[in-house]
């Protein structure tokens, strides 16, 4: 029985690291990270989206034989030809939403697996003086947004659901529809932040269990504020808890229930690549919610799963991820709780270990 289960975008991605590296031609999209990273804690996580009919099927066989369940899956009888780069700078910031063809790169000059500084910066320039392709994944995922109609009937014994960027609308019919069947919904704005500021100024969040953004969706929701003013707004606007990601900073809780701001750092690890750590935090999230029912527990175990989506190129050191080693993370990273936090959360983390 899947136990939960994640929605959002499947594609294709392209990383330049912050040392030049490149990889192009990845699994990604946030309901793959995001599924790894419930994968690390669940048993049984199944993943709803749609990709177009050329999308690479050893990619989804690869990813069944990871663990997870795809039965939510819709193929969509169009094909994508453009896939989505993302360029990291050293302190981690990223540029994104830049969306180049195949063989765009050679074309451009540029060839194997390293890029300089400077042919990055010509390369995003081209990009972004490009159109929006029509037949890239960002227009696809457009005309095929996810919707509660392509949640399988097997999956409504689950008992969570993350739900990655969507369409506004889409996104908040999903949550009102799982929510209204009693999953515990965990939410992550994505690029949509900015259509979704005027829900939160009127106080008309989606149904959720709780609200995942990261810092820079915090500000394109809220302003520009601290992340404890900005985790504070997001509250009082009616996520009863929110987990602001912080990047290399870790990430600050803050809900309803909770006495004050709970800061989660981060598990310490080579980080080779930050694409989908986000997503992997909320997938673990997810699963630490469904699990331990414990916010400040369920942020831990996101922070583990983030550390092991970091530690490579792709989805795939996170899904073949050694349990025994997530927990023996998850036991350092608690105990770099503040005092207090790491008393509420050590009952429900112990009984998790002890399962």
């Amino acid at each position: 029985m899947v136990q939960c289960f994640t929605a959002g975008g499947i594609i294709i991605d392209n990383v330049a690291a912050a040392d030049g590296r490149v990889r192009r031609g990845q699994m990604g999209g946030n309901a793959i990270y995001s599924a790894a990273g419930a994968r690390l804690w669940v048993d049984a996580v199944g993943v709803v989206g749609v990709v177009p009919r050329n999308y690479p099927a050893r990619w989804l066989d690869a990813a069944r034989a990871a663990g997870l369940d795809l039965d939510g899956v819709h193929e969509a009888d169009e094909e994508v030809f453009s896939s989505e780069w993302f360029f990291y700078k050293p302190d981690g910031a990223r540029t994104d939403h830049l969306h180049a063809d195949e063989g765009a790169f050679e074309r451009f000059g540029l060839a194997g697996d390293r890029i300089s500084a400077a042919d990055a910066a010509r390369f995003m320039a081209w990009m972004r003086a490009q159109p929006d392709p029509p037949a890239g994944f960002g227009a696809f995922r457009r005309r095929n947004p996810v919707l509660p109609a392509q949640v399988p009937a097997a999956y409504a014994a689950a008992f969570g659901a993350h739900l990655g960027a969507n369409l506004p609308d889409a996104q908040r019919r999903m949550a009102e529809d799982l929510t209204g069947r009693g999953l515990v919904v965990t939410l992550d704005p994505g690029s949509n932040a900015a259509a979704m500021a005027p829900d939160v100024a009127q106080g008309r969040l989606p149904p959720m269990a709780a609200f995942l953004p990261s810092e820079t969706e915090a500000a394109a929701l809220v302003g520009p504020l601290a992340p404890e003013i900005a985790a504070a707004r997001l509250v009082a606007s009616g996520a009863p808890l929110v987990a602001l990601k912080l990047g290399s900073r870790g990430a600050l809780l803050a809900g309803r229930d909770l006495p004050r701001p709970v800061a989660i750092p981060v598990a310490p690890v080579r980080a080779i690549d930050p694409t989908g750590a986000g997503d992997a935090f909320c997938g673990g999230f997810l699963a630490g919610l469904v699990r331990t029912h414990d916010p400040v527990a369920a942020a831990c175990l996101g922070a583990v799963s983030a550390s092991f989506a970091v530690e490579d190129f792709g989805p795939w050191r996170l899904l073949g991820a050694d349990r025994r080693e997530a927990r023996a993370r998850l036991l350092a990273l608690a105990a770099r709780l503040p005092h207090d936090a790491a008393a509420t959360a050590a009952p429900a983390i112990q009984q998790l270990l002890r399962d």
